[in-house]
């Protein structure tokens, strides 16, 4: 389990796009990719990467409203 403790935008060339994705050719979309601690094997490297379309941003968004009520 990890705890979120910093968001950092970043802007990125060339992302790949996972075989299970649905999105379609052109379609925007967010990237959050998450890193290990500094101490890990390989720091610096991905650990998970979650691309959310316009609809799963949208679903994301109600979560954390409904979580956290005025934000």
């Amino acid at each position: 389990m990890a705890i979120v403790t910093r968001f950092s935008r970043a802007i990125k060339d060339r992302v790949g796009r996972p075989k299970s994705t649905e999105c379609v050719d052109g379609a925007a979309y967010l990237l959050l990719e998450t890193y290990g601690p500094a101490d890990r094997a390989m720091p610096g490297k991905v650990s998970q990467s979650l691309h959310l379309d316009r609809h799963h941003a949208a679903e994301l968004k109600a979560l954390l409203e409904q979580q956290f009520p005025g934000i």
